[in-house]
């Protein structure tokens, strides 16, 4: 005959939480989702730079870029091929957050922290366009845009 123990409930309840506490941890890690405060901050400099371009201040936006980015491409260049983009896909008129990744590896890029975000967009000249854009975090602890693709 198979004897069970019996766990006392207490032991149960430390148990849970403990087990809580480390899929707590676990998840954002395997799935590669932000820490909440990288997220915030990340966030917030893609949501300033996509407004700046949004209201065509391309200069401007490029001072949101990364080193990385500007020994690339230059302003003038920059604010070329955005503004050639944008008037072809017109004004914006939804951006709905679709995923966010953490990562501290990418190809050509230097290594360090980055944060992929992906917005489904509706442009007035364009019912549904991948905005894509990668946020690498710089050595003065500001996150900074290091990719902007569309699709």
């Amino acid at each position: 005959m198979l004897r069970v123990l019996a766990i006392p409930w207490q032991v149960r309840i430390h148990l849970l939480l403990f087990m809580a506490s480390l899929l707590w941890i676990l998840v954002p890690a395997i799935n590669k989702t932000p820490a909440p405060q990288v997220a915030m901050e990340s966030m917030r400099a893609a949501s300033e730079f996509l407004y700046l371009v949004d209201t065509e201040e391309y200069a401007k936006s490029w001072d949101l870029t990364s080193k990385h980015l500007k020994d690339m491409l230059s302003q003038s260049a920059w604010n070329e091929k955005i503004a050639q983009i944008r008037s072809f896909l017109g004004p914006i008129v939804e951006r709905v957050e679709h995923e966010m990744t953490y990562t501290d590896s990418a190809s050509d890029v230097p290594s360090g922290a980055y944060v992929i975000l992906t917005f489904v967009s509706r442009f007035e000249s364009r019912e549904k366009v991948i905005e894509k854009l990668t946020l690498m975090l710089a050595d003065n602890g500001e996150w900074q845009v290091a990719g902007y693709f569309l699709r």
